[in-house]
Formats: C-alpha cells, sequence, structure tokens
C-alpha cells in the first residue's frame, strides 16, 4: 500500500467484520487521479469505514455462502450416506465389535441388513 501511495494513489483498507475469523474481509481503495478544487492543495479523501456486525438495521448475523459450496457439501454427504446403507456395512461393523471384544453382537443372519415391514 505504501508504494500505491508513492505512486500517486490514495486510499486506504478497509476491513469488514474485524473481530470475526469467519466473515473478515479486507478491501485495498485506492483512488487515482485528483480532483479539480484547490489546484495545488491535495484534498484528503476519506476512505468509507468498515462493518463491524453492530449494525442494528442489518437482519442477517451469518455469512451467506455460495451455493456451489453447499451443493458440494450436500453431495458428499449423500455419498457417505449411501457408504452406509446395505449390508456389507452392518456386516464389516459387526466384525469390528467383535475384534474390539464386545460381548452383545447380534448374530448375522440370512436377514440382516433387510428392511422390516411397517407394522400399523
Amino acid at each position: 500500500m505504501g508504494i500505491a501511495m508513492k505512486s500517486g494513489f490514495q486510499g486506504g483498507l478497509v476491513i469488514d467484520y474485524p473481530n470475526s475469523r469467519k466473515a473478515k474481509k479486507y478491501f485495498l481503495c485506492l483512488f487515482s487521479g485528483g480532483s479539480s478544487e484547490g489546484g495545488a492543495a491535495k484534498a484528503k479523501v476519506e476512505v468509507p469505514k468498515g462493518l463491524d456486525g453492530e449494525d442494528p438495521d442489518r437482519e442477517r448475523e451469518n455469512v451467506q455462502f455460495e451455493k456451489r459450496r453447499e451443493k458440494f457439501k450436500s453431495r458428499q454427504k449423500r455419498k457417505n450416506m449411501k457408504d452406509k446403507d446395505g449390508r456389507e456395512w452392518i456386516l464389516r461393523k459387526k466384525e469390528l465389535y467383535r475384534k474390539r471384544g464386545k460381548e452383545s453382537v447380534p448374530n448375522d443372519s440370512k436377514y440382516t441388513g433387510r428392511q422390516r415391514k411397517p407394522v400399523f
């Protein structure tokens, strides 16, 4: 930023939500050229103040995420749930419990992993 100031730019650094780890954003504001007012006297440009999260008019307190990130997470979650669904997964878990020495593991049968009929 110092090099930009030496080159003739004006401006500064604006930080939104400085006390937040997730929502903190840095914005570099640079203004080029000058105003024709005042001639040789340089007018000081005021950099806008960043948001600090204490605005009473603000409705949302959470950070809004992108749709593609949410889609990716839901796709991964679906994939993980698919891995846990089925007879093979149940048999692996039962074998793991037996290796650990757990005594109350149900016996394997031809009905292991099947859906139960709905009872009214």
